[in-house]
């Protein structure tokens, strides 16, 4: 079973891949979604993965994410 949790707002989406151990957050800033990505409970910084345009971008390129096995 996978163990995924969701967390959505008007400016942002969080991610967490409990299985892999790692985090994908997108924030709105400026009408630009950043998408950063890096471990969960690791050091308190993220690597930025790409921006997008919209919130359905930020959706599709979560689902990527997600299929992307796992290191």
């Amino acid at each position: 079973m996978v163990n995924i949790n969701f967390d959505f707002d008007d400016d942002m989406i969080a991610v967490d891949d409990y299985d892999r151990k790692q985090r994908l957050v997108a924030a709105q800033d400026g009408g630009v979604w950043r998408v950063l990505e890096g471990p969960i409970g690791g050091p308190n910084t993220l690597s930025q993965r790409t921006t997008v345009g919209t919130a359905n971008q930020v959706l599709v390129e979560t689902l990527q994410w997600l299929a992307e096995p796992g290191e």
